[in-house]
């Protein structure tokens, strides 16, 4: 089965180049850009890795990362991509949460695919 990646950013700008980027990669990839439908994307999707925005309406990252611990039998890793500058200080409670690394805003596109690649490992398929 494919390695699945699940993209929560509310600029589809944003989640349309990491989509797009990681499924050139092989990776399996899904996207939403309404956090009040993240939840439903990863109990549908079931995701190896989540890819999350922390700046959004209605419900922010914390929120989401919150409803992921509280709901699901099995912490997902996520990777934190956001503009977010205060996300340093809160790094403890983030990796507490299944945060595996925090990106800022703007990021290497060629970076960020490989830190997805070292915190997952190669799609299906590849090998390094």
């Amino acid at each position: 089965m494919a390695k699945r990646i699940l993209i929560m950013d509310d600029d589809p700008t944003i989640a349309d180049l990491l989509t797009e980027a990681l499924a050139d990669e092989g990776y399996e990839t899904y996207m939403t850009t309404q956090s009040l439908r993240f939840y439903d994307a990863v109990r549908e999707h079931n995701p190896d890795l989540v890819l999350l925005d922390l700046m959004m309406p209605y419900l922010d990252g914390r929120d989401e990362l919150k409803l992921m611990e509280m709901a699901l039998d099995r912490q997902i890793p996520v990777i934190v991509v956001t503009a977010f500058l205060g996300a340093a200080n809160e790094e403890q409670e983030f990796r507490d949460a299944g945060v595996r690394h925090i990106v800022y805003k703007p990021f290497d596109l060629d970076k960020l695919v490989d830190l997805v690649r070292t915190t997952i490992g190669e799609p299906e398929g590849r090998n390094s």
